[in-house]
C-alpha cells in the first residue's frame, strides 16, 4: 500500500509544467529520449532524496524552510534565468542545425547539473516533500525511522520517473513528425516560460523583502 501510494504521489507532482518539466521535455524534443536521460534520472533522485530526508527531519526542516525562504526565491529566480537563456540559445542553434541529433547541445553546462540547480533552488518543492511527510506521518502510514522511509522516497522517485519517461517518450514522437521550424518555436516559447517564472519569483522575494 505504502508503495502503491508513493508511486502515485511520485506521479502526479511530475506532471505541473514547472521548471524541470519544461527543460526535461524541451531536452527531449531537441535531442531525442536517450539524450536526455541525465535529466530525468537527476529530478527523480532527487525527488526521493527530499522525500527520504523531510520524512526523517520533518521538524527540522520546517524551520529551517522558514528561515531560508527569501534567499531559496532569489537563488531559485538566478536558477530560473540562467536556464531560459539556455533554452533560448538552443532555440537558435536548433534554427541553425535543423534535427542534426549528431550535434551536441549548445552551452557549457550539463544537462544533469542544471537540473540539479533547478532543483535545489527551488522554494517550492522542499514545501512540497515536507507536506507529503507530514501527510504521510500524521496517518501513521510511515514513521521518521525504519525501512518504511526508505521504501516511501524509492516509490516517490520511481513514479516521477515514470512520468518523465513517458513524457519523454510522447517528446521522441512528436520530433520524428515535426518540422525543425516547430521545435525552434517550442524551444522560443519554454525558454520565455522559465524567464516568466524568473521573473514572478523574484517579485514574490522584494514583497517579502
Amino acid at each position: 500500500m505504502l508503495v502503491l501510494l508513493g508511486l502515485l504521489v511520485g506521479f502526479v507532482a511530475s506532471i505541473p509544467p514547472g521548471p524541470i518539466n519544461i527543460f526535461s521535455l524541451s531536452h527531449a524534443l531537441r535531442f531525442g529520449f536517450w539524450k536526455s536521460v541525465s535529466i530525468r534520472l537527476t529530478a527523480s533522485a532527487l525527488d526521493a532524496t527530499y522525500c527520504y530526508v523531510c520524512t526523517v527531519f520533518t521538524s527540522l526542516l520546517t524551520s529551517l524552510l522558514n528561515r531560508g525562504a527569501l534567499v531559496l526565491r532569489l537563488a531559485g529566480s538566478i536558477v530560473l534565468v540562467a536556464a531560459g537563456l539556455y533554452l533560448l540559445r538552443q532555440s537558435r542553434a536548433h534554427g541553425l542545425r535543423g534535427l542534426d541529433l549528431s550535434r551536441r547541445p549548445s552551452g557549457r553546462g550539463h544537462p544533469a547539473a542544471l537540473t540539479f540547480m533547478l532543483y535545489v533552488s527551488s522554494p517550492s518543492l522542499p514545501a512540497f516533500w515536507l507536506a507529503v511527510a507530514t501527510v504521510f506521518t500524521s496517518h501513521r502510514l510511515v514513521t521518521h525511522h525504519g525501512i518504511k522511509p526508505v521504501l516511501l522516497a524509492l516509490s516517490c522517485g520511481t513514479g516521477s520517473l515514470l512520468y518523465y519517461m513517458m513524457a519523454a517518450k510522447l517528446g521522441g514522437k512528436l520530433k520524428a513528425v515535426m518540422k525543425p521550424e516547430f521545435f525552434e518555436k517550442v524551444y522560443t516559447l519554454m525558454g520565455i516560460a522559465l524567464l516568466a517564472i524568473a521573473a514572478f519569483t523574484l517579485v514574490l522575494f522584494l514583497i517579502a523583502l
